[in-house]
């Protein structure tokens, strides 16, 4: 199989991209909470985080196997020491910010 130069160049940029997608993966992210403030751990004051979300289980709907009607909470993960920290308000990645 052959290419050509514009298809190797594009071969090319799309791995680029990808690699820097993947090195900012592995380097977390950085929040901000909704009212603007960045978000830093309360334990080693490390400014990268990981996002996942939980939900926040309650016993009545849970006794009613309706757990999929509880609230859920955005958790971020510290890279650095792995402090779990949670927000019932919407956190923004720094990123995304910047796009807007």
């Amino acid at each position: 199989m052959y290419y050509n130069k514009e298809e190797l160049e594009r071969l090319r940029q799309k791995s680029e991209e990808y690699l820097k997608e993947l090195e900012q993966k592995e380097k977390g992210f950085q929040y901000i909470s909704q009212d603007g403030k960045q978000i830093t751990c309360l334990h080693c004051n490390y400014d990268r985080f990981d996002k996942g979300t939980a939900l926040l289980n309650t016993r009545g709907l849970t006794f009613l196997d309706l757990d999929w009607l509880n609230e859920g909470a955005t958790t971020l993960t510290c890279k650095r020491c792995g402090f779990i920290h949670w927000f019932g308000l919407k956190v923004t990645s720094v990123e995304e910010e910047s796009t807007k």
